[in-house]
């Protein structure tokens, strides 16, 4: 747009808008917006700061559905010690040996020597003596009712055949090996087959030997009472023999034989 003329040819100035503008801004104050803005800032911080807000307790529900858990466990492992096994010693083989048709059974016995004097001088309780020949009540010479042992005795009696022994304790040896001898010959074993095979039998045997020589007061024990009745027949055979003495009287001597057999098939 033109600017107008006056009439009388002079021209007049119109202000502009950017020029009005300028004149209406008022001018501000750059510190002091940024202390308003510093304030206001730091209240803020303060409100937010003191503000509480109110936490809700968590409500816990339960699950209706019941579920299953396994119980926990552990593995142990417990480490045992080594056994140590005794090594076995390898055994020999048994031989079996073939069993034979058996065979009628014969029993032979066999006599075994014993010399156990500890037994003579000792008498045994258990059965009856035998009944032996009637002797004189009063011997003639000097003699005496007084019993002596065999290893007491002064002089021992001497066995038929052991004449020639020289001293005591010969004497007892060959009356000992004579007796057993005549007990081997004389002892009947056949009644005695029932006894078991291997089996050993003992029987203990005292007797007196009277001032006459004779064998008297003949006692047994044993566990069978037919070995003690065969024991007593077989010693009242013995023969007379020389009377023990204690100086120049004689005397009765009593004497033990343990006899033992062994059953042989």
């Amino acid at each position: 747009m033109k600017p107008s003329s006056n009439v009388c040819g002079t021209t007049t100035k119109v202000p502009r808008k950017t020029n009005g503008k300028k004149q209406i801004n008022i001018p501000w104050n750059s510190r002091v917006f940024f202390q308003v803005g510093l304030i206001v800032s730091l209240l803020a911080m303060f409100f937010i700061m003191e503000i509480e807000v109110a936490m809700g307790n968590p409500t816990v529900v339960a699950n209706k559905e019941r579920i299953w858990e396994e119980p926990p466990f552990l593995d142990y492992v417990i480490e045992k010690k080594p056994v140590k096994t005794p090594i076995k010693k390898p055994t020999k083989p048994v031989k079996r040996v073939p069993v034979q048709a058996a065979k009628p059974i014969t029993h032979s016995f066999t006599q075994i020597e014993d010399t156990a004097t500890e037994l003579e001088g000792k008498t045994i309780s258990e059965g009856d003596p035998v009944t032996t020949p009637t002797v004189p009540s009063q011997p003639d010479g000097d003699a005496t009712t007084e019993t002596a042992t065999i290893l007491g005795v002064e002089f021992v009696p001497v066995f038929p055949g052991c004449e020639g022994a020289m001293g005591n304790n010969a004497k007892i040896d060959c009356m000992s090996s004579k007796i057993r001898s005549f007990i081997a010959k004389k002892f009947d074993a056949g009644k005695f087959d029932y006894f078991e095979p291997g089996s050993t039998q003992k029987i203990y045997t005292v007797f007196t030997i009277d001032v006459h020589g004779n064998v008297v007061d003949i006692r047994a024990r044993a566990t069978d009472k037919k070995l003690e009745a065969e024991a007593q027949r077989v010693i009242q055979k013995l023969p007379t023999m020389t009377p023990g003495r204690q100086g120049a009287t004689a005397v009765n001597v009593s004497y033990s034989v343990p006899i033992s057999f062994q059953v042989h098939n």
